[in-house]
């Protein structure tokens, strides 16, 4: 009978507690940078030091502008 079914399948359920571990955003991580190839540069999303990205060096100044504030928002899906 599909109601026996029913509650022995919620006895089986278990609940979980959400993580509460904190992202890298809010607790960036202390990363040591490498050298990159000549075409190739760091920028950051978070001050000078945090959220590091690897971005192309040939990019124009307004590029890169566009580059950063788009990478920027949408970091919670990167980082």
């Amino acid at each position: 009978n599909q109601g026996n079914y029913l509650l022995e399948v919620r006895k089986e359920l278990k609940i979980y507690e959400a993580k509460s571990d904190k992202s890298s955003i809010d607790e960036p991580l202390e990363v040591e940078l490498k050298d990159l190839p000549p075409h190739l540069e760091y920028r950051f999303l978070e001050g000078d030091d945090k959220l590091p990205v690897i971005i192309a060096k040939d990019l124009s100044v307004e590029e890169k502008t566009a580059l950063i504030t788009v990478l920027k928002s949408h970091k919670r899906a990167i980082a």
